[in-house]
């Protein structure tokens, strides 16, 4: 598998110490790596990528404290590392998803864009697996969805994000899959003219796609799935997620 960007990243790794890692580098530029190397490592469905980048993100806070990009990074790699494990281990995702809030609140004081605010209620509704919890932790997801849409209304990482939650909420909560659909669309047409400078946020262009076809797949569309897993694989003809389990699974 061709990772360039994750094996630049991982000979950062194998540097003895975090500050002599980053000695010669700028926050900027290890924030930019750290968003290509989560991205392709999503793409590959590369889970040992995947912790890479939870070790170099750590080593960046550790060099950069005060970068609110390094932060956000770091928890973006954890809650991504903590929805692959929920199914296996779901009190050891929620250990990572604890990290994962406490990255991304510091993101937010340091440097708020929307898309932390928008992984922070991902991560709190992720959270939510008791009822004692369940009033207060959707108070707090539902308040930092609101601040992201204030802060991004045409970003469409937030309505994938957004989307993603209505997909899993029951419609009786306020979710549902035809508001997950509105809001897959609408990122799907978003995207076409996004364009963010590195090294802010710039996933979600061919998984917004992935998700629309699960929506349309639980909407009983079989054949608007099919499309939709087709243009995620033309964006992005290695996307593992897609090509090895989603678009396999549709009836012929």
């Amino acid at each position: 598998m061709n990772r360039p960007g994750l094996l630049v990243c991982a000979a950062l790794l194998l540097v003895p110490t975090a500050g002599f890692a980053f000695q010669a580098q700028n926050p900027t530029e290890v924030a930019a790596r750290l968003g290509t190397g989560i991205a392709e490592a999503v793409i590959a469905g590369d889970d040992e990528g995947l912790a890479e980048m939870v070790t170099l993100a750590r080593r960046g806070v550790t060099a950069f404290p005060e970068n609110g990009l390094v932060h956000h990074y770091l928890g973006y790699a954890l809650y991504r590392v903590a929805t692959l494990r929920f199914a296996a281990d779901p009190d050891g995702a929620l250990a990572i998803l604890f990290e994962a809030e406490s990255s991304l609140l510091r993101s937010i004081e340091l440097e708020p864009i929307p898309e932390s605010h928008a992984l922070m209620s991902s991560v709190l509704g992720r959270q939510i697996v008791s009822d004692e919890t369940a009033m207060s932790l959707s108070m707090r997801a539902g308040a930092e969805m609101r601040r992201a849409v204030e802060m991004g209304p045409r970003n469409p990482r937030v309505k994938v994000l957004e989307g993603i939650s209505a997909f899993h909420t029951p419609s009786m909560y306020g979710g549902g899959h035809d508001i997950a659909l509105d809001r897959f669309l609408a990122a799907a047409a978003l995207f076409e003219e996004d364009a963010p400078a590195s090294p802010l946020p710039a996933w979600g262009r061919a998984e917004v796609y992935a998700w629309l076809g699960q929506t349309y797949v639980a909407l009983r569309m079989p054949e608007e799935a099919r499309t939709a897993y087709e243009r995620a694989l033309e964006i992005e003809p290695s996307y593992a997620w897609v090509r090895d389990t989603l678009l396999p699974a549709l009836s012929p």
